[in-house]
């Protein structure tokens, strides 16, 4: 299963900058996979944890936060949103 492909994926990931926003932290790669980490340490199912495994794979694909904004353009709005709170 490719997160591209997979509309969970992205849900995972919506689910780690929902919490970082509201929780009026700073939404990036980096805390993005730090959230994702924490989503693990909660424990669930085997099956969510291999989706948020996954997302978390994903993510870490990207060295360079500015390639990640360039090809995700949801991690771009949500980088906005972020600035305009600030």
């Amino acid at each position: 299963m490719s997160i591209q492909h997979d509309g969970k994926g992205h849900v995972i990931i919506g689910e780690a900058a929902l919490s970082l926003a509201l929780g009026e932290k700073e939404i990036s790669v980096q805390s993005l996979i730090a959230e994702l980490e924490h989503m693990v340490q909660a424990g669930d199912s085997d099956k969510r944890l291999a989706e948020i495994s996954e997302a978390r794979s994903w993510l870490k694909s990207f060295h360079e936060p500015e390639k990640a904004v360039r090809r995700v353009p949801y991690l771009q709005t949500l980088a906005g949103l972020n600035d305009e709170k600030n």
